[in-house]
């Protein structure tokens, strides 16, 4: 079936996005060129959480579909954070803490924006998700942190220190068990029947992302419904500078796919919009890195541990541990100081006893991301700062560490480690990280109807393209948990679907 046939079927592009309540006729059968049990968008912590669901649901003839050569997304360049409250591991390490104060974080973070309920659920089966990866064979560091925002070490580290630590053996354990990966190929078009369920998806095989050629169009049927897991579209700058035009030309942690084809093949199909104007930026982002890379690792110790300073006043100016959104902002503030020909980024800086316990560490400080300083004024020469003012706030720093005063932001602190020479410092400026907005999906992982807030049958999605679960930001260490606990949501509920036939 060709592509133009297909537009005479579903709401053209231009058309749902100005009317998105409106749905045009649709035909009731279509030509497959293949047919499967289950096909799944996106091959992420979502996707391989929702097909290893459904094959434990029974469901046999799995595909995976991913547009790029590679596998994994944004999931498998992640540093692989967890937040699951109750795991086996956080029990055995003698941490106490509940799903309930994962929420109350949450909402913390999201400044109430969130859905209770789904923020609820996926801190309540987080535990299910450390089992699900540990059956598939992934291995995590027998340590915890607590990352920002958060008010117990829940935050699980992956052996290698990486979304891959996960996504690979899951891969792996997948292909074991007869499910189909296929890549490069990019889904057109979602198929909507006349009775407006999900049936196919219409796909553009042997795709090049580069040039955006491909060989051959065909439509793939799923007889219970399609699960899209395809994550954000960060990369996409000409959306993001339509929903969010401020935010339009930072500098993105996201792979290149992370672009809007998908989430406008949802609008098209009547998907309910859901805060489209919210987007998380990373304060743990350095100017001297492409994208998240390994100081965004060393940042998280030194923020835990140390602090942070405005090189113009030598001072803090924020709390340290405080949420994502919280830090971002105020290390935007500090950077409006500055001037294209002198800017004025953050610095965050640890003593050595911090930086050599941080994952990322060895590798940001090979290229130069991090640098080290003998002596105060070493550090204070190499970011321009008053040594005097910087002297006073280091410390002032340790006086804190000692009890001898209270921290002036109100900083918990875990970990009591002396701030002192060497140093190990980085500069920082928050990059576009992740989009908190998306469709609206219910407790099931089904997609919801703009037209009749009621379920589109046979279409269900979860992680970073659908929205509600962390409202305006998240907490660090949550993204991979929402994916792989809608995920498998997701498949489970396509299990029990089945389309019309």
């Amino acid at each position: 079936m060709k592509r133009r046939e297909f537009l005479t079927k579903t709401m053209g592009a231009t058309a749902a996005m100005t009317l998105p309540f409106s749905v045009s006729s649709k035909e009731p059968e279509h030509k497959w060129d293949r047919e499967y049990d289950l096909i799944i968008v996106g091959s992420g912590f979502t996707g391989v959480a929702a097909a290893y669901s459904a094959y434990k649901a029974g469901l046999k003839n799995i595909l995976v579909l991913e547009k790029m050569k590679v596998w994994g997304g944004n999931s498998v360049i992640s540093g692989g954070l967890a937040g699951m409250p109750n795991s086996k591991l956080q029990k055995k390490l003698g941490i106490k803490d509940s799903p309930e104060l994962l929420v109350k974080d949450m909402l913390k973070a999201g400044r109430n924006f969130n859905n209770p309920e789904l923020a609820y659920i996926m801190a309540s089966q987080a535990y299910t998700v450390y089992d699900m990866l540990i059956d598939c064979g992934a291995q995590f560091k027998d340590k915890l942190i607590r990352s920002g925002g958060h008010s117990a070490a829940r935050s699980h580290i992956p052996k290698n220190a990486s979304g891959g630590g996960l996504v690979v053996p899951m891969h792996k354990y997948l292909l074991a068990h007869g499910v189909k990966f296929q890549n490069r190929t990019k889904v057109s078009n979602l198929i909507q029947e006349s009775d407006l369920s999900i049936s196919g998806v219409a796909v553009q095989e042997d795709y090049d992302f580069d040039t955006k050629k491909f060989k051959r169009e065909s439509t793939y049927k799923s007889r219970h419904g399609i699960v899209v897991a395809t994550g954000g579209w960060t990369q996409d700058k000409k959306f993001i500078s339509t929903t969010m035009p401020m935010y339009s030309d930072l500098e993105r942690t996201a792979h290149p796919g992370a672009t809007s084809e998908m989430i406008k093949s949802l609008l098209a199909v009547g998907s309910l919009p859901l805060n489209f104007d919210m987007y998380q930026l990373g304060p743990w982002g350095c100017p001297d890195e492409i994208g998240g890379g390994p100081a965004s690792f060393f940042a998280g110790y030194a923020f835990n541990e140390s602090i942070a300073v405005d090189p113009m006043t030598g001072q803090r100016f924020v709390d340290e541990h405080s949420s994502r959104r919280t830090r971002s902002e105020a290390e935007m503030l500090v950077m409006e100081k500055g001037t294209k020909e002198k800017p004025n980024y953050p610095i965050t800086f640890s003593s050595e006893d911090t930086a050599f316990r941080a994952e990322g560490f060895d590798a940001a400080f090979r290229d130069g991301s991090v640098q080290k300083t003998n002596s105060v004024a070493e550090l204070a020469e190499l970011y321009g700062m008053d040594v005097n003012k910087l002297t006073q706030s280091i410390a002032d720093w340790n006086e804190v560490l000692k009890g001898n005063m209270p921290d002036p932001f109100g900083k918990t602190i875990d970990k009591r480690t002396e701030l002192k020479a060497p140093y190990y410092s980085m500069r920082l400026s928050p990059k576009l990280h992740y989009c908190m907005g998306g469709i609206a999906i219910n407790k099931n992982a089904e997609v919801i109807s703009a037209d009749t807030c009621e379920p589109i049958k046979g279409l269900f999605a979860g992680g970073e393209v659908a929205a509600g679960t962390h409202g305006m930001d998240r907490l660090g260490g949550c993204s991979s948990v929402d994916c792989m606990v809608f995920g498998q949501i997701a498949g489970r509920t396509a299990a029990k679907y089945k389309a019309n036939a």
